[in-house]
């Protein structure tokens, strides 16, 4: 464990996370559209999971704040900072498509310290500990070796190419098979094991991100903004984010560069 976090804190925010599932999850669902077009839903799931994160994080870590997807709250003090998506893919666990995710990152002094992202329908915890590697269910995480090149670009970034970078949208169509399983943080996860080869996401928000990004840094990948001489984005905003390792990240992140207007 880093010195300056509590020893057994990454343990016991890997037992929290399929610990609450279990006991949310139990929940009968209630759904409702969080705008207008059917597209962006939130339900009791959702609620109910951060308000019990809000509540055990907290005591995980005293002194620390919490804040997430559900009703974010921007400047939370100088104190370590909890940034939690109780459930990312939501869209995915109302139509019963078995990718969603709870996704927890801490934040200390402006950097990612530690993660966690509880894989629900399969029941894997991934997590890492910046500068001490990435781990699935507490063993550290071995990145499979293939073949496959496999991308994952998010349908905000594929509008943004098809409108602004074609030539660009057509190279990256011959270069990799894409694929999207709409929960960003396990996107992160599958890269740090070496599923896929490439994530890229326009509209992705901090709490999407930055748990798994952690992960995949830790497992040898570089992430960042697309956007070129990018200063770091307020969590609520899109993050133009690439992950992928550093030859293709360097290649990609011009190519990507141009659809961001």
């Amino acid at each position: 464990m880093r010195p300056d976090l509590p020893a057994g804190l990454h343990d016991a925010l890997c037992g929290l996370l399929p610990r609450l599932v279990q006991e949310v999850f139990a929940q009968e669902a209630v759904t409702r559209d969080k705008g207008s077009d059917g597209l962006d839903l939130v339900t009791s799931i959702d609620l109910a999971m951060q308000a019990r994160l809000e509540e055990e994080l907290a005591a995980l870590l005293p002194g620390s704040a919490v804040t997430g997807e559900e009703g974010y709250r921007a400047g939370q003090g100088d104190g370590p900072l909890w940034l939690v998506d109780p459930l990312d893919g939501t869209v995915n666990f109302v139509a019963g498509l078995p990718a969603y995710a709870v996704a927890v990152a801490l934040i200390a002094g402006g950097q990612t310290v530690l993660a966690a992202v509880h894989d629900v329908p399969n029941g894997t915890t991934y997590s890492a500990i910046a500068g001490h590697g990435a781990f699935a269910d507490g063993a550290p995480l071995v990145r499979r070796r293939h073949a496959a090149r496999l991308a994952i670009v998010s349908s905000g970034l594929l509008q943004d190419l098809a409108a602004r970078a074609p030539d660009q949208l057509a190279a990256l169509l011959q270069d990799f098979k894409l694929r999207n399983f709409g929960s960003q943080a396990l996107h992160l996860c599958y890269a740090a094991a070496g599923r896929v080869s490439l994530v890229a996401s326009r509209e992705a928000k901090g709490w999407d991100d930055l748990a798994g990004a952690l992960i995949a840094q830790e497992a040898g990948l570089a992430y960042g903004s697309y956007a070129a001489a990018a200063a770091p984005r307020p969590m609520d905003q899109d993050q133009l984010s690439l992950c992928a390792s550093p030859g293709l990240f360097d290649t990609y992140a011009a190519v990507f560069a141009r659809s961001a207007g």
